[in-house]
């Protein structure tokens, strides 16, 4: 299972390798022969050990015209590193396998992928050396499912629709019709794309908006899931409560500290003056005080400011 978003966009094509056809003949518009297999390749593109060089996925097409390569990038942000890498990774496994190479680059970003669009040219402007032409599937090519029934009939498509459109600020609108779909599914297999869909969202409206959806559903593959939530909503809760106990803890150090410097100095006060200062919430004031307490002649001057 992928742990980040960016792994998700590529491990779903490793879930369900068919899904590549399906994106070449009706995302891309691609005249992409008839596949009659696909295979998971090595992704480590390593030649020399002290440099290493990895692809995201690498998967190996049979096809009616024979085998090919396609190498699958999901890339978020702009990065001119990526292109003599992407380059470098297709004339690899051209020579490794001797087979050709196509490039498919997915995106969360409309951006990126106008960017990545783009041919890869390397070599003197005046006669390029090497030209990369990318596939690029992005928010402006790939479908918005917002239509239970549509996303039921290609459950691959629609994870992987609602993972680039993750961005989109009217992401609910294709989360709710996806989550409903699954519902038709098998419970294993219904529980694996859900959960995917989790981790592929990451962290941000998107997920906090399906994790708003999935707690409220009362389908079996939900179940597990809404535990799930509930255990990660737990969790924050500690953490909040232990980030709350500490601040506490600071806040009463930190004004007993000045108490201690008032009374070493031998400076008199009265009890709503302790009391003001065992009240107080912000730690930058009690820092002010507690430097004042070593100099301060009378305990009006502790407040002045």
């Amino acid at each position: 299972m992928a742990n980040i978003p960016h792994e998700a966009l590529h491990h779903i094509f490793r879930e369900e390798p068919g899904l590549f056809s399906k994106t070449m003949s009706r995302i891309l518009k691609e005249d992409f022969p008839e596949v009659h297999g696909v295979s998971v390749l090595n992704s480590d593109l390593t030649e020399i050990k002290p440099l290493a060089r990895y692809a995201d996925t690498v998967l190996k097409v049979e096809t009616g015209e024979g085998a090919e390569i396609i190498v699958i990038e999901p890339q978020t942000t702009i990065s001119k590193k990526k292109l003599r890498s992407w380059a470098y990774y297709i004339a690899y496994l051209e020579n490794k396998y001797e087979l050709p190479a196509s490039l498919l680059v997915v995106t969360p970003c409309e951006a990126t992928a106008e960017w990545a669009r783009r041919p890869i040219t390397l070599g003197p402007k005046r006669k390029p050396s090497l030209r990369v032409l990318p596939l690029v599937l992005g928010p402006g090519n790939t479908p918005f499912i917002t239509d239970p029934e549509t996303a039921a009939e290609d459950i691959v498509l629609a994870v992987f629709a609602v993972l680039t459109h993750r961005l989109d600020p009217d992401i609910e609108k294709a989360l709710h019709p996806l989550a409903i779909a699954l519902s038709g599914l098998d419970e294993t297999t219904a529980r694996f794309f859900a959960e995917f869909t989790s981790v592929g969202l990451g962290d941000g409206c998107a997920y906090t908006t399906w994790k708003r959806i999935i707690m409220t559903m009362t389908y079996p593959y939900a179940s597990r899931l809404r535990d799930d939530f509930k255990a990660e909503g737990l969790a924050e809760g500690r953490e909040e409560g232990r980030e709350e106990g500490r601040e506490e803890g600071r806040l009463r150090g930190r004004a007993e500290t000045v108490l201690m410097l008032l009374d070493s100095r031998g400076i008199e006060y009265a009890e709503a003056d302790r009391e003001r200062i065992m009240s107080c919430t912000n730690l930058d004031v009690l820092a002010h005080w507690a430097v004042s307490a070593a100099s301060v002649k009378r305990i009006e001057e502790l407040f002045e400011v």
